[in-house]
């Protein structure tokens, strides 16, 4: 099955914090329904994807040890989580679906707050593992962002 996920940014958004898609994090296996929403950065320059830490924190997700990671700011050791990420999309007949991956996640301090200030609520990023086999187009003079991905809802884990 694909899936497309479309977005609409403004292009001040665009240039400041990068390519957003709305959706939400929970457990991976979740039957109580808790969920944090907000957006998802779209971050080719990253491999894994990451959460912010007071998300994983507030549903409890589950610890799968730490990691080492490095990124602009050097390196460190990152806890890492296991979420479900779920981005409202459109299948292959035309139909609204939910397009949901359970990802390892590494729990970066302060996400959501350090991008508040450009008006968006960044709870992750998706990087390169999640992003392979999709095809990703912005167009930084409109502000649309459109990802097809390929998957079978619930059964990935990256």
């Amino acid at each position: 099955m694909r899936y497309r996920i479309t977005a609409e940014s403004n292009i001040h958004q665009l240039e400041q914090v990068g390519p957003l898609v709305s959706g939400f994090w929970s457990q991976h296996d979740d039957e109580l329904g808790r969920l944090v929403r907000g957006g998802f950065l779209i971050d080719t320059g990253a491999s894994g994807a990451m959460v912010d830490r007071e998300v994983a924190e507030s549903l409890q997700l589950s610890t799968q040890g730490s990691r080492e990671v490095h990124g602009i700011h050097g390196y460190g050791r990152l806890q890492q989580f296991l979420g479900r990420v779920s981005l409202p999309a459109i299948d292959d007949s035309g139909q609204s679906a939910l397009f949901t991956a359970v990802v390892e996640c590494v729990a970066v301090p302060s996400l959501r707050a350090k991008n508040r200030e450009y008006g968006v609520e960044v709870i992750g990023i998706l990087g390169r593992l999640f992003l392979r086999g999709s095809r990703l187009i912005v167009d930084a003079t409109s502000g649309r962002i459109e990802l097809e991905i390929d998957g079978d809802p619930g059964s990935e884990r990256f």
